[in-house]
């Protein structure tokens, strides 16, 4: 079989229809973010950018305990996610923009907004710690049908958007503090068991309701305190005319003005806004009010249960639940424990090894562990529930300099666990002279190690010995197609192990193949063999003339805007596949660039169901 993809307009058309309408099972739907490197993400964001647009099944991000300093954004093609933190007070996203710094203005100095339909959120804390310098969002939900629960929300000025005119919201049992109009939007939102704190003389609401709606904001059975300095607080002001706020059993303090209500320096306001309350309690529940505010009856009390108020009042029949607490269905709490993974170590004796001590180093940033130095080869396993009989080794990439050991590595490994493939992370030697006695055969020995390690294990992990693969990316490429041409040939000349080191087949993700000077990535290549690596050494590691009838059958993946690792790397071994008859499929994206891992941003298409489909097909 030989299968290459330009991806052209028709072909897009018709794997579009195809990969929206298929088995949700092929999609991930769990995501864990977690500041201390314990998730697969360490920023939000990066968990949002990675999750799958207008999901066939709901998407649950965990979020572990930790202060996750980003501004973040859910698109509205991003929908039916929930958010859940390990704890409200320990899981917080916060962010200082407000409106006059740089370009800021008030809609866009939001620390979260959330557009995603059928959002939820649960046990975090949204704060902006700008302070009082004005408008500064610490949310701003567009979305329909969005419910928060058990969290807080941290600000001053204008610390809670509920926009989209004909969006329903619900917070339910959440914290909310501020200065002025601190809870100000068009949405129908309703607060039920929340906890409201007004730090400073002002509006706790402003609604902006618009014409024909029977309901905005509606507050049951809240309290409502005030910091001690504040003495005339208001329950609302209209920001539009027809601004509708309602307050049903709620707890009101002393520092409630007598009139509760303000009608924004606007007489005719007073004809058109729609500000009630109903059995109240409290020292300012019992003020004489506007006279043009209401007090709600027994009779009108009937419209407002939740059912009725988000279908806008048109019926007290059927509903959506989409509000009903579903905690209990969705929380998972060992998402929060740590997950243990066997490490093997790769030798007893580490050949081609000087005797120099572990220099070994870790560094996280942009959400990437990058890995060097390393003297002591490892593989970190990870076992699916229900093992398919298939492994795959994944060599992350790094110019043969570091290893992106997550990015390329471990979240790699969780998503080949769904499909029921155990995977092996190695975490092979890196080519360096002063660890290294030859270095350009260390990366090669540690591979072909792994692969007779992982064969002879095979009845203990479920592997079926003739279904082990291995997979790279960039320079983790160059090693796993090294792997797939050089079996034959006995990287440790000491070794007598004669358990196979040939892969089963080979998955290549926008891989340095060649080590010719036209088109190879030189970071690589000089790292690996020097800069001036004499013609046979250079001949030797380009994969692509290193090709057989015996190759195994192969997957590539990439860019053709791929500027680090020209796309001729794969376009030449895929070539090479094609001339000895070996078993080979390619798919290229114009854009992408590099690195771009498991998510092409690019593009709708998702290279991993192609890898998932082709490797069911083995």
């Amino acid at each position: 079989m030989y299968r290459i993809s330009s991806l052209l307009i028709l072909f897009f058309m018709s794997t579009m229809v195809s990969g929206q309408t298929s088995n949700p099972q092929q999609y991930k739907y769990v995501f864990t973010v977690a500041k201390d490197g314990t998730g697969e993400y360490q920023s939000i964001q990066d968990a949002i950018d990675a999750m799958r647009v207008y999901p066939l099944s709901p998407i649950t991000l965990y979020i572990k305990n930790g202060v996750y300093n980003e501004k973040i954004e859910l698109p509205a093609n991003n929908t039916d996610v929930t958010f859940i933190g390990e704890n409200v007070d320990s899981t917080v996203i916060s962010w200082n923009d407000y409106s006059g710094k740089g370009k800021h203005t008030t809609f866009t100095s939001y620390t979260a907004k959330i557009s995603g339909n059928r959002f939820r959120a649960e046990n975090i804390t949204f704060s902006n710690t700008a302070g009082p310098v004005g408008q500064a969002l610490a949310l701003y939900v567009d979305a329909d049908k969005a419910v928060f629960r058990n969290c807080k929300f941290l600000g001053y000025q204008d610390t809670i958007f509920t926009s989209g005119e004909q969006s329903n919201q619900l917070f339910d049992h959440c914290y909310i503090e501020g200065t002025t109009d601190f809870i100000f939007g068009p949405a129908t939102a309703v607060f039920q068991h929340c906890r409201i704190r007004a730090k400073s003389n002002s509006y706790i609401t402003a609604a902006s309701t618009s014409a024909g709606k029977n309901y905005g904001y509606v507050f049951a059975d809240c309290i409502i305190t005030a910091d001690s300095a504040v003495n005339k607080l208001h329950l609302g002001r209209p920001w539009r005319a027809h601004a509708k706020t309602v307050f049903i059993r709620c707890t009101l303090p002393a520092a409630i003005v007598a009139a509760g209500w303000d009608n924004w320096g606007n007489p005719e306001n007073e004809k058109t806004v729609f500000y009630a309350e109903y059995r109240n309690k409290g020292e300012g529940a019992a003020g004489k009010r506007v006279s043009w505010a209401r007090q709600l009856t027994e009779k009108q009390m009937l419209q407002y249960s939740l059912a009725t108020i988000f279908i806008n009042g048109k019926a007290v029949g059927k509903s959506s639940n989409w509000y009903a607490d579903s905690s209990a269905r969705l929380f998972n709490y060992q998402a929060f424990v740590p997950k243990k993974f066997e490490i093997i170590s790769l030798y007893t004796k580490v050949p081609n090894n000087k005797e120099v001590p572990d220099r070994e180093t870790a560094i996280t940033r942009d959400n990437v562990t990058r890995i060097s130095k390393i003297s002591q080869p490892t593989l970190t396993v990870y076992k699916p529930q229900k093992p398919n009989g298939k492994a795959v080794i994944i060599c992350p990439g790094g110019g043969y300099s570091i290893l992106a050991f997550d990015k390329e590595g471990t979240r790699v490994a969780e998503e080949m666990n769904r499909w029921g493939i155990t995977a092996f992370v190695l975490k092979n030697r890196l080519p360096d002279d002063s660890i290294n006695i030859d270095k350009s055969l260390a990366p090669l020995q540690d591979a072909q190690q792994a692969i007779r390690l992982i064969r002879q294990q095979a009845k203990v992990y479920g592997i079926n010995p003739m279904q082990i693969g291995i997979m790279g990316f960039s320079a983790g490429g160059h090693l796993a197609s090294t792997a797939a041409t050089h079996f034959n040939f006995r990287a440790d000349a000491q070794n007598s192990d004669t358990t196979s080191a040939r892969p089963d087949f080979a998955i290549l993700i926008y891989p340095v193949i060649s080590f010719d000077s036209s088109i190879t990535h030189k970071g690589s290549r000089n790292n690996l063999v020097g800069t001036q690596p004499v013609k046979e050494k250079e001949l030797f590691f380009s994969n692509d003339t290193q090709v057989t009838a015996t190759t195994p059958p192969s997957f590539l993946v990439h860019a053709s805007d791929d500027a680090a690792v020209p796309v001729e790397n794969s376009i030449r071994y895929y070539q090479s596949c094609v001339k000895y008859k070996v078993p080979v499929e390619m798919h290229l994206y114009p854009k992408g660039g590099h690195g771009f891992g498991m998510n092409n941003k690019t593009t709708d298409d998702n290279w991993l169901e192609r890898l998932r489909n082709w490797l069911q097909k083995l």
